[in-house]
């Protein structure tokens, strides 16, 4: 008897521990296998994301079939509503009478299975530079330096009560002084800890590098946690890099580019 009851209570915890992990990890998994999502980043990427996986759409016949559709169309990352997209050089929008609507700014539009949250932001100047510095010493760089583009945004994106702070540093394509190195640095700073995002640092002094920016905060795959895209724009050439970020394993990690 003493047997048996104690064969039933290791099998009721395995049985318990087994419902555990499955109610923590399967069904995120089963949550995750069902997300289904097209990402368009203004008229240089379209995403798509199915069967937990991201795919690059190039091609013009792919993107003339996702035309007519309806998508939640945001400028700078303001939602200004729902609205049909058309691809022909470029994305364009209508509303439901077909008429064309302007949108002005960076366009950033999606269709998704679920209600997928944008985050609108306000980059700030920077007033404490305590991180800079010290990011830029720890890459040899002098902190007298001269930026092109330098900013900071305040935002918790890992919902845990506390806001990170994610900077951005370049001094590329200067028109008035001429740098002894080329940088662009994006980094994101939580507690004291320094992770580094985009890191680009060359002897060059011409306009040949590309300078980033924070372009959009996303929950992609409805976690609460925030994923972001950091677009790169370069001097010459028309068509901008799109990154798209995923915070993974302590650091930050490419989940999809167009490069």
């Amino acid at each position: 008897m003493v047997k048996n009851r104690v064969y039933i209570i290791l099998i009721g915890i395995v049985v318990v521990f087994f419902v555990v992990m499955f109610l923590v990890f399967g069904t995120k998994n089963i949550k995750e296998e069902k997300i289904s999502e097209i990402l368009i980043v203004g008229d240089d990427s379209v995403w798509k994301y199915s069967d937990k996986k991201w795919y690059n759409i190039t091609y013009k016949s792919s993107l003339q079939q996702l035309s007519w559709k309806k998508y939640k169309v945001f400028s700078n990352n303001e939602s200004i509503g729902t609205y049909y997209l058309w691809y022909s050089d470029k994305w364009y929008a209508f509303d439901n009478n077909k008429q064309a609507v302007k949108v002005e700014g960076d366009l950033f539009a999606y269709s998704s299975s679920f209600d997928l949250k944008v985050k609108n932001f306000t980059p700030e100047n920077v007033e404490d530079f305590e991180y800079i510095n010290y990011v830029l010493e720890s890459n040899n760089i002098s902190t007298s330096s001269k930026f092109t583009s330098i900013y900071k945004i305040d935002f918790d994106f890992d919902n845990d009560s506390n806001e990170e702070t994610f900077y951005l540093i370049s001094n590329a394509f200067p028109l008035d002084f001429e740098p002894e190195k080329s940088f662009s640095i994006a980094f994101m700073v939580k507690g004291e800890t320094i992770y580094y995002i985009y890191k680009d640092i060359t002897s060059s002094k011409g306009y040949n590098g590309c300078k980033p920016y924070y372009n959009t905060f996303l929950d992609v795959n409805d976690d609460n946690i925030y994923e972001f895209i950091l677009s790169c724009s370069n001097y010459s050439v028309s068509k901008k890099i799109d990154m798209l970020y995923q915070f993974s394993d302590n650091s930050f990690k490419i989940a999809i580019s167009n490069q």
